[in-house]
C-alpha cells in the first residue's frame, strides 16, 4: 500500500506538470502550484525547496521510464523477431501514455525556452547507461552471428526513431490523440521487419 506522503507528492507533481505546462516554469509560482494541488505553501515546500527542484524531480520521473525496466536477454534459439517485438513493447509501453506525454510535452518546450533545462535533460540522457536497454541484445546478436551491425547506436536511433514517427512525435507536436494499440503494434512490427531485412544475417 502506497504511503500518504508519496500520494502527496504524486498529487503535488501532476499538479505542477499541469501548471507548468500552463505558463511554463518561468512564470510557475509555487503558490500557484499550491493552490492547484489543494495543499498549503508549508506542505509544498516539505517536499520540494524551490519550483526548481520540483521540476528536477518531473524530469527524473520521465528518465526513469526509459531505464527503470527489466532488461531482455538474447535468445539464441527463439527467433529474431519475436524477441525484438517482445522487448520493444516491453521498452516503449508508456510511449501512448497520456501522462507521458504530457510530461514530455512539457519537458520539451521548457527546453527551448531554458538552455539550462535543456543541458539537465541532456545530462539525464547520459547517465542512462544503453539506450532503451536493447544495446546488450544486440551486442549479443552480434557475437552469435545472428546480427551484422557496424554502427550500433545509429542503428538504435534509426529503430525507434522509426516508431516514435507514427506513434510519439505526431502526439506530442500536432496534440494528435495518442495512438491506438493496434497502431502502436503495427508500427513496431514494421520497424522489426525493415531492422531485421537491413541487419539480419543470411
Amino acid at each position: 500500500m502506497a504511503k500518504v506522503s508519496d500520494i502527496k507528492q504524486d498529487d503535488i507533481i501532476r499538479s505542477a506538470i499541469e501548471v507548468f505546462s500552463q505558463k511554463g516554469v518561468h512564470q510557475a509560482s509555487m503558490e500557484g502550484i499550491s493552490k492547484h494541488a489543494g495543499v498549503s505553501k508549508r506542505t509544498l515546500y516539505k517536499y520540494f525547496p524551490n519550483k526548481h527542484a520540483l521540476f528536477k524531480v518531473i524530469v527524473d520521473k520521465l528518465m526513469c521510464r526509459y531505464d527503470g525496466q527489466e532488461e531482455l536477454r538474447f535468445v539464441e534459439t527463439e527467433p529474431l523477431d519475436a524477441q525484438l517485438t517482445r522487448l520493444t513493447l516491453k521498452k516503449m509501453c508508456y510511449v501512448t501514455t497520456n501522462d507521458f506525454q504530457l510530461t514530455a510535452r512539457l519537458v520539451m518546450s521548457e527546453c527551448i525556452r531554458c538552455p539550462e533545462i535543456s543541458e539537465l535533460l541532456r545530462q539525464r540522457f547520459a547517465e542512462i547507461e544503453q539506450t532503451y536497454g536493447l544495446n546488450d541484445w544486440l551486442n549479443e546478436a552480434i557475437k552469435h552471428g545472428a546480427l551484422e551491425i557496424e554502427n550500433i547506436e545509429m542503428a538504435v536511433e534509426q529503430f525507434f526513431g522509426s516508431i516514435k514517427a507514427i506513434v510519439f512525435w505526431p502526439q506530442l507536436i500536432a496534440h494528435e490523440a495518442p495512438a491506438s494499440q493496434e497502431t502502436f503494434e503495427l508500427a513496431i512490427e514494421t520497424a522489426v521487419r525493415n531492422f531485421l531485412k537491413a541487419y539480419q544475417t543470411t
